[in-house]
């Protein structure tokens, strides 16, 4: 029993002078997995910042384009506004001058209204004197008729007074 003692001590010495080299390997371990999952870690960091700086560089490509095509849209604008400009001013010109033409236009019309209304008063005037001629005309023939047979004038004479017709054709007045 007396070497079991000695065993016995000796071992928890031995254990002791193990455990500092069991906990070194053991803490040696853990900082080589702590390394190893920093070192993925920084590796999956970088990934990722290199993905964000291919973003970024792209966005700024992009932005790039963008600027370069707000710049020629308006460009593109300024020169649509000049044209709508241009052609408003045209339309309003030409609306203008229209409007006068037509107040121009409404004027002859009724100027020739006016004319056509004195020209058909003036054709029933004259219509009128023409019928009126005419009943005159009747009237004076028959009275030569019959003064030309109270005269006692020959046959003839009447007859010839007789050829006058008694209703002349209308000329279209």
């Amino acid at each position: 029993m007396g070497s079991e003692r000695s065993e016995r001590k000796t071992d928890p010495e031995v254990e002791r002078q193990r455990m500092p080299e069991r906990n070194l390997a053991k803490e040696l371990a853990l900082l080589a997995t702590e390394v190893d999952s920093l070192a993925k870690t920084l590796s999956l960091a970088q990934a990722e910042q290199a993905r964000d700086a291919e973003r970024c560089t792209r966005a700024d490509a992009k932005a790039e384009e963008l600027r370069q095509q707000l710049g020629h849209a308006r460009r593109r604008a300024k020169v649509a506004e000049r044209e709508l400009a241009k052609l408003s001013a045209d339309v309003e010109a030409k609306a203008h001058t229209a409007q006068s033409r037509e107040r121009e236009l409404r004027v002859q019309l009724e100027q020739a209204e006016q004319t056509n209304e004195v020209l058909k008063h003036e054709v029933e005037r004259v219509e009128r004197e023409r019928r009126a001629l005419q009943l005159n005309l009747r009237e004076v023939l028959g009275n030569l008729r019959h003064a030309a047979q109270e005269a006692g004038g020959s046959r003839g004479a009447a007859d010839q007074a007789t050829l006058v017709p008694g209703r002349p054709a209308d000329s279209g007045w």
